[in-house]
Formats: structure tokens, C-alpha cells, sequence
């Protein structure tokens, strides 16, 4: 054990403030660099000379600025770095070029010392962290952005993943948000301000779980039984004699990072398999459990020994009336049957559109052509290459030829769904799948009793 802690005095790790006013200076001094670059990139765009010229000059602006954003959020993690991961996923809020860099934060972030991590334990366990732990690995497996992960022993022997929140995440929440919105309301040149009211009292609401671990193991507590008798997927077994709001200790699955396995695989056909399975596990607890692991970055699944799926990371779990997953549902139903009002009254239901909730500007004879961009995935009974399919720029070359739909701004309820949606098409074109997701759908919707007869095939 001592020689573990000797490997401490190269440690590479770094320092995270928990002091509420440094990190206010630290997002207001980003915000108010971002913006004001942004103004000078805008009035640049208006001026005289090569249009060319003028597009390439914003992107470049974008890109500095999103590193300026990625540096900061990186090293403040906590609220700060969780949202630079929700924008970044939803590609109707910010520009490609800002998205591309924005998403190196859903990547691990830098460490914090282990010096800052055996505080943390000890703070929260009030012991020595010697009297918990015969092993404890100063080097973390990953770090993310509410906390990181070590792998230990205990002194009972069980190996475990220790997760150890970084400091003053809770308590810095609220200011984090606070300035993070009046950054992004103060560089307007690359967010849509009307959004972000319901956006940020949704993230804080799931932020505010994710930071408790408490709530945390009691899921994992949960879906660990329920998994038991799932072929193929587990969870790991949590250890709450040892877990605490801002600690949590559970049982240490070996196996591979989902997207690392994916890679090494040569088989086509086994690689399509497990990224069929790993669709399932979405389908099944969204539309048949009604809760949804809304973390789907590739690192929350490991593959097994035993060629299980192994669910990581349940601090984002919520749960949805039985309604709502079905509503979706419908909405690919209605779009196989080209029936445009029966698409905007389930758009409806689900509480889309604008602060007026007014969809009746929509033209119902264009609603069929914006639904076949984005489930075109399921509107064919035949295998859907998702390398080439990019829904994103897509909807926005559409919606900026018809502006009406901007009133089809989605519920605060749904972002964690369309968080999900994104990290799994993220997912599906780095691989280049190929996978027949409509048939996957059309037996879902017929399980659940949606089905109209005779869909279009």
C-alpha cells in the first residue's frame, strides 16, 4: 500500500477551485473575450469584399473561440463543463465549427490532483483512507465532468471503482449557471437566447441530481437487480456502506470501453451486432421502462469478458410518464402514413413549439418533408448507412428556407432524450453502421399496440 502512495510525487493531476468568485472571473473574463470577438467577426461578415473570404474569416473566429470556451470549462468542470457538453450535442444551438471543438469536452477532462481526490474521501468517509482501502490506484481510469474514477481494493477485498466528486461542484452549481447563461445571452453570436431559460432550468434540475451520489447509488442499486435478468447487459453492484453525496464506491467490471471494442473489431457483421444491442438497450428502457440512461457517451458501456454490456455512470437516469416515449413513437408512425396533422397534433401533445406554443404557422404540407430528414433512419425496411446522414445541417438548410419551423422548438422535458438521440448518431457514423433501424422500430410500435395497418414499407 505505502508504495502506492509514494507514486504521488509526480502526479500530473490538476487543481480544481471550488472558490465561487474565481471561477465567476474566470467564466465573465471568457465570456466577455468570446464576445467581443464575436461582435468584430459579426460586423467583419457585413463588410464590402469576398464573400468567400468573409465565411472562412467566421469560421476561424468560431473555432478560436470555442478553444477559448473548451480551455476554460475543462478546467472548471463541475456545471460548467456539463453544459458545454449538453450545447455541443444539440447541433440547433451552435455553429458546426463551434460544435466540432466543443465536443472534445464529452472526451475525458484533465484530473484533479490525487491529493484533492484522498481529501475528498476522507472528508467524506471521516476516516483515513488507509482504513478503507488495502489498494487505491493514484492514477484515475477516467475523469469526466461532476467527478472521476480510481480503481481500489477494499479492506474486505472486493475490488471496486471509487468516483470522487470534485470539490465544491454542489455548491458552485448555481453561480456556474448563472454566468454561463449571461456569457452565452452576452455572445449571442452563437446561441439562440430564446432557448435558454428552459434549457438551463433542465440542466440544472439534472445537474443537481447527477451531483448527489446518493441518488446515485440508489439507482445503480436498482438497475443492478433489474439487469440480473437481462441476457447480456449488467450494472455494477454498489457498495452504499461506502458511498456518500459526494463519494461513491461500487463493484469493478473488467472489460473495454464500448468505441475502443467497436474499433478493434475486424468482423463487419460482430460489429454491427453489438451496435444493434447497443440500440436496444436505448428502445428498451425509453420506450418499455420508461427511464433512460441519458449519458450515451460510448464510455459509459464497457464490453466484458463475457461479452456482456456493462452500464456505466447512472447519475443521469430520468424518468418519463408512459405518454411521452410513446408520442415519439407516433410521430414515426404518422410520417409512414404521410398524415401531416396528425404528425403536428402528436408535435403538439408533446409540448413542442415556442414560448406561444402557436404551431399553426407550420405548413402541414411541409411537415412530411422535414419528418423524412430527420427518421430517415426508419422510412426504409432495409439497412440505413449512418456514416453519410447528417441530420443536423440538414433540418437547418430547411428551417432557414422555412422559418415557420423554428416554432418547433422541443420541450425542456425532451433534451435529455435528444441528448441521448445524438450521442447514438454520433456514435453510429463514426462506426459507418449499416443496421436496418426501421424494422427495429416498426416492432417496437407494434409491441406497443402503435402500429397503423398497412405502414408504408
Amino acid at each position: 500500500m505505502s508504495e502506492d502512495w509514494e507514486k504521488l510525487a509526480g502526479e500530473t493531476g490538476e487543481a480544481v477551485s471550488s472558490n465561487r468568485f474565481k471561477r465567476m472571473f474566470k467564466l465573465g473574463s471568457m465570456g466577455a473575450r468570446v464576445a467581443a470577438s464575436s461582435m468584430v467577426s459579426k460586423f467583419g461578415s457585413i463588410l464590402p469584399g469576398d464573400a468567400q473570404q468573409r465565411e472562412d474569416d467566421l469560421k476561424r473566429s468560431h473555432i478560436k473561440n470555442a478553444g477559448r470556451v473548451v480551455n476554460v470549462l475543462s478546467e472548471l468542470k463541475g456545471a460548467s463543463m456539463k453544459v458545454g457538453q449538453m450545447l455541443s450535442a444539440d447541433p440547433e444551438l451552435l455553429p458546426p465549427e463551434f460544435s466540432d471543438v466543443m465536443s472534445s469536452l464529452q472526451k475525458d477532462a484533465t484530473p484533479m490532483t490525487y491529493m484533492t481526490v484522498k481529501a475528498q474521501i476522507e472528508r467524506a468517509l471521516d476516516r483515513p483512507i488507509e482504513t478503507i482501502f488495502s489498494y487505491f490506484d493514484p492514477e484515475p481510469v477516467g475523469s469526466a465532468s461532476i467527478g472521476q474514477v480510481h480503481r481500489a481494493v477494499l479492506e474486505s477485498g472486493e475490488e471496486v471503482a471509487v468516483k470522487v466528486q470534485y470539490p465544491g461542484v454542489a455548491d458552485s452549481l448555481e453561480s456556474d449557471l448563472k454566468s454561463l447563461k449571461t456569457m452565452l445571452i452576452y455572445g449571442r453570436a452563437f446561441v439562440d437566447r430564446g432557448r435558454l431559460d428552459e434549457i438551463f432550468a433542465e440542466i440544472e434540475r439534472m445537474l443537481l441530481e447527477e451531483a448527489n451520489y446518493e441518488i446515485e447509488v440508489e439507482t445503480l442499486g436498482r438497475f443492478h437487480e433489474i439487469l440480473k435478468d437481462r441476457k447480456g447487459l449488467r450494472a455494477p453492484k454498489p457498495y452504499p456502506k461506502w458511498s456518500r453525496k459526494d463519494v461513491l464506491v461500487m463493484e469493478y467490471i473488467h472489460g473495454t470501453k464500448l468505441d475502443d471494442a467497436l474499433e478493434k473489431l475486424e468482423s463487419a457483421p460482430r460489429r454491427q451486432d453489438l451496435l444493434e444491442r447497443w440500440m436496444t438497450v436505448y428502445y428498451w428502457m425509453f420506450h418499455e421502462l420508461y427511464e433512460l440512461h441519458a449519458d450515451p457517451h460510448p464510455g459509459n458501456f464497457l464490453l466484458d469478458e463475457d461479452d456482456n454490456l456493462v452500464m456505466l455512470d447512472f447519475g443521469c437516469v430520468k424518468k418519463y410518464d408512459p405518454a411521452f416515449p410513446d408520442h415519439f413513437l407516433k410521430l414515426v408512425d404518422a410520417t409512414w402514413q404521410n398524415d401531416p396533422r396528425r404528425t403536428l397534433e402528436v408535435y403538439e401533445n408533446l409540448g413542442f413549439g415556442a414560448q406561444d406554443g402557436d404551431l399553426s404557422k407550420i405548413d402541414p404540407e411541409l411537415i412530411q418533408q422535414y419528418q423524412e430528414i430527420i427518421v430517415a433512419p426508419f422510412m426504409r425496411n432495409e439497412p440505413f448507412r449512418f456514416g453519410g446522414w447528417e441530420p443536423a445541417k440538414e433540418t437547418k438548410r430547411f428551417m432557414l428556407r422555412h422559418p415557420s419551423f423554428f416554432k418547433l422548438v422541443p420541450p425542456p422535458e425532451a433534451l435529455a432524450y435528444l441528448r441521448v438521440l445524438s450521442g447514438i448518431k454520433g456514435l453510429l457514423s463514426k462506426m459507418d453502421a449499416e443496421i436496418n433501424a426501421y424494422s427495429m422500430v416498426h416492432d417496437l410500435i407494434e409491441r406497443r399496440g402503435l402500429l397503423t395497418p398497412d405502414p408504408v414499407a
